[in-house]
């Protein structure tokens, strides 16, 4: 099921800033414009069938779309087998879906769809509706806003500093739902991990990358899964770190 999920959200994140509808037309390579099979279609199989080439032109097909299939479907497993269907899971999962999404249209064209961040918002809302009461989720929703407007005093003072953008609107809308996903101070810690994979990137890349800009929005969600897999073994550190 992940790996369906992950095709077929792969394939969105081509289509969405590329503005190609999501249903027409059907699947075709981005070489030659051909309508593929349904055989062509297949999860992960079909890449390393056709030998990650286009079965008509015989052009390479992006390796980030494989990358996609794989990874959500470890994504959705592992998820499953650590948490089974609880809130934690849900929300790995919702994550999951937007990452890679985000993966492919913030690599290949620096942009991430208000559609798949409203999409994301509302489902987290349902999801956290599910399993606290009113009152809890009221203060996620007020972290979520809070969290934005922190986001956007950053950028402010970023494009001072540096006369430059410092921060895309969509990374700042994400993490918006990171916000109501984590509560307050998990934000800041997924924030935090982020940053740090983000420069660890930046640096590895930084040769081939001479204008330094690079793609936060999947870096800010890799945090915070991070945070949500060992969420077990962090909140006990905050609690101990914060009554010191």
């Amino acid at each position: 099921m992940g790996a369906i999920f992950g095709s077929f959200l792969g394939c969105m994140g081509y289509r969405i800033p590329n503005k190609i509808k999501t249903t027409f037309p059907s699947s075709f390579c981005s070489s030659c414009n051909k309508s593929l099979k349904w055989y062509m279609n297949i999860p992960i199989i079909s890449y390393l069938y056709l030998k990650g080439k286009c079965a008509y032109c015989k052009k390479k097909i992006g390796f980030i779309y494989f990358l996609c299939e794989v990874l959500c479907a470890v994504l959705f497993l592992v998820s499953y087998l650590l948490f089974g269907f609880s809130e934690r899971f849900f929300l790995l999962i919702i994550l999951s879906c937007a990452l890679i999404v985000t993966i492919v249209s913030d690599f290949l064209y620096y942009y991430i769809s208000d559609r798949v961040l409203v999409f994301s918002y509302a489902s987290v809302l349902v999801v956290l509706l599910a399993y606290h009461p009113f009152e809890e989720v009221l203060v996620n929703v007020a972290a979520s806003v809070i969290i934005f407007l922190v986001m956007i005093g950053i950028k402010l003072i970023g494009n001072h500093l540096f006369k430059k953008e410092s921060l895309g609107d969509g990374d700042i809308k994400l993490m918006a739902v990171i916000g109501l996903t984590m509560g307050f101070l998990n934000s800041f810690v997924s924030l935090f991990i982020s940053s740090c994979i983000a420069l660890i990137y930046s640096l590895i890349i930084m040769s081939r990358n001479k204008d330094g800009m690079i793609p936060f929005g999947p870096f800010i969600i890799i945090g915070t899964m991070v945070v949500l897999f060992l969420l077990d073994y962090i909140d006990p550190f905050l609690i101990e770190f914060l009554s010191l």
